[in-house]
């Protein structure tokens, strides 16, 4: 069964609906005000970098798995840079908060709150669901080692607010570094150390299925906390803001056409071009609102940027989807 436009638009529309509760939640006032914040920090720091961890343990290592894992890392760094030169050409006349929001709204992807989720839906019992997981893993690694370094340049315009601390211990980074580790070493899954019927197989079968339990609560909670956070944007707010549409039509178009003409016409498999391609379509990153925050930016036009994108994304991703295969007929 190949992968539709339909497909594609049902499966982004799917994750906005589970944004609803957080939505109704916070516009009843059920949640305490901090709950987007500590919900954030449970995917941050728990759930998601055991998805990514987990990722790895879907898929048997094989010397082309390492070999496209190596392409997805030059062709994620490939994208964000000359994403990179575009926004500065962009946005280059003014050096004030909002500008610096815009610039970092258009080249930084949602790509491990609402990115990982939607590739886990849209591949869901497909055979090429693990292999786009770990490929998966290695976008956001790119994505996190850019976003605090070239990231904090952007919002702050200056290169001593960069922590190499912050780039090495980020938990995400962290994670696929240790699951490729396991990967390559034991080149299989974890549970498969065991023979089928033994206590060990039980237990580790367990403790898998607990791994993934955790792992699997990143689609839910990501969307919760958007929901919340667009509970509290005024509509007006949200849907008048030009530069928030600026910034949209950079991240959502711009950048997926980078993406597309990048791989597309590369002698690579299509689980590689997906991976790189959907996961840097999706909308601008949660971390625009927390970055503008922290380091004194316009937190509120950042918000209306990334939840402006988000809502957008229904649209942009099976357009360009189906660009993508249509014109350029790449399919899975």
């Amino acid at each position: 069964m190949e992968i539709s436009f339909l497909t594609v638009l049902i499966s982004v529309a799917s994750l906005i609906v589970m944004a609803v509760p957080g939505f109704l939640l916070a516009k009843f006032k059920m949640l305490p005000e901090k709950a987007s914040e500590a919900l954030s920090a449970v995917v941050l720091y728990g759930c998601q970098p055991l998805l990514v961890f987990m990722s790895f343990q879907s898929y048997e290592y094989s010397p082309e798995i390492g070999l496209n894992m190596l392409i997805v890392l030059g062709l994620s760094v490939a994208v964000h840079f000359i994403m990179i030169g575009i926004a500065v050409l962009a946005f280059r006349k003014k050096e004030d908060a909002r500008n610096k929001t815009m610039r970092y709204a258009s080249v930084f992807a949602n790509c491990g709150f609402m990115g990982i989720p939607f590739l886990s839906m849209l591949f869901s019992g497909r055979p090429e669901a693990g292999e786009i997981m770990i490929y998966a893993s290695v976008v956001i690694a790119v994505f996190n080692v850019l976003n605090w370094t070239v990231g904090v340049f952007f919002m702050t315009g200056d290169f001593k607010n960069i922590s190499l601390k912050k780039v090495l211990l980020n938990p995400v980074l962290i994670a696929v570094v240790l699951g490729f580790i396991v990967f390559i070493t034991l080149k299989k899954p974890i549970v498969d150390l065991a023979e089928q019927g033994t206590a060990l197989h039980s237990v580790l079968s367990k403790i898998v299925a607990s791994f993934d339990y955790l792992a699997d609560a990143v689609t839910p909670l990501s969307m919760i906390v958007i929901g919340i956070k667009l509970a509290k944007i005024k509509i007006k707010q949200l849907f008048l803001d030009v530069g928030a549409y600026v910034a949209a039509l950079f991240k959502l178009v711009i950048m997926s056409l980078v993406s597309i003409l990048v791989v597309a016409f590369l002698p690579v498999s299509p689980a590689v071009k997906y991976a790189v391609f959907l996961l840097l379509s999706m909308p601008s990153a949660t971390s625009t609102a927390l970055f503008a925050l922290v380091f004194g930016g316009d937190a509120d036009f950042s918000s209306v940027c990334v939840l402006l994108s988000t809502l957008l994304s229904v649209i942009s991703l099976p357009l360009m989807f189906l660009l993508m295969n249509g014109v350029f007929g790449v399919a899975v």
